[in-house]
């Protein structure tokens, strides 16, 4: 072998070692100075969404989760025990308060549904209305100190203009809900169609437990509710699920008028009254 191959592979030699040297002494590095969020800081992160260059989003985002609340209700005592856990809205109107929620994830008696905050169970109030046709359950609640709720009609969309502006294809929209009793988990989409005023498509995702989840368009406006995912006929036989395709029921199908016919506050609570 010639001079110049033995230095050339001594050279390639020590330049290997070299480099796997600096390797080593990076990773160990990393990994000695490595620090990682303890779970208080990452918990906190619930209440501290992503707003760098987001602009007027992160309002709407912000707005989303302060409002989102989850709905469990149980069945009542005759049946079988069930409870569904589904999503809602809560709103401020009147100068009372409310859960916007789906019907169908109503199974039982008002006294057997809770609005579960965190790891608080807050009591319903009454039911203000049960809307079979459009799947809504309006809620009255007494007042909830830790969350944040929409004000209704401020926060929704006035006039048909603002609605054709808050419904145009691919506008922004975000939802945050309690997806398999997980949450809040707050998810994007885009609009994806319209069925005249019954539905609005999102292209988007939900699960079991998003439904009563409210949406909300780029600038902030809650424009209606999750109820469902698209489940369609196969030409192959069977149905097919596309959990991509969330059904949404606008908010101007809700009768928030309906509230007005009780023309009572709620009872004092027990603590209110000592």
């Amino acid at each position: 072998m010639s001079n110049n191959a033995k230095t050339f592979i001594r050279t390639t030699f020590y330049a290997v070692v070299v480099v796997l040297l600096i390797c080593y002494l990076g990773t160990k590095s990393f990994v000695d100075n490595q620090q990682n969020p303890s779970y208080k800081e990452i918990a906190a992160l619930d209440n501290n969404a992503q707003t760098t260059n987001l602009g007027n989003w992160s309002e709407t985002i912000e707005r989303s989760r302060s409002s989102a609340v989850r709905v469990l209700s149980a069945s009542d005592e005759h049946e079988p025990t069930r409870i569904a856990s589904s999503s809602g809205t809560y709103v401020n109107m009147f100068d009372r308060y409310f859960v916007i929620t789906t019907m169908h994830g109503i199974i039982g008696t008002c006294e057997n549904t809770r609005i579960l905050v965190g790891q608080t169970m807050h009591p319903c109030g009454r039911f203000i209305e049960l809307n079979k046709a459009s799947d809504y359950a309006l809620i009255e609640v007494y007042e909830i100190r830790d969350r944040e709720p929409i004000k209704i009609p401020r926060m929704v969309p006035a006039t048909k203009y603002d609605w054709i502006d808050s419904l145009a294809i691919m506008n922004k929209t975000v939802y945050t809900g309690f997806p398999n009793g997980i949450g809040p988990l707050t998810i994007d989409g885009k609009i994806a169609g319209h069925t005249g005023g019954d539905f609005i498509y999102l292209l988007s995702y939900a699960w079991s437990g998003s439904s009563g989840s409210g949406v909300f368009s780029r600038d902030g406006k809650y424009i209606g509710y999750v109820i469902a995912i698209d489940v369609g006929a196969s030409i192959y036989g069977g149905n097919q699920i596309l959990e991509n395709i969330v059904l949404v029921v606008p908010s101007f199908k809700i009768n928030w008028a309906s509230a007005l016919e009780y023309d009572t506050a709620l009872p004092l609570r027990e603590e209110e009254t000592n």
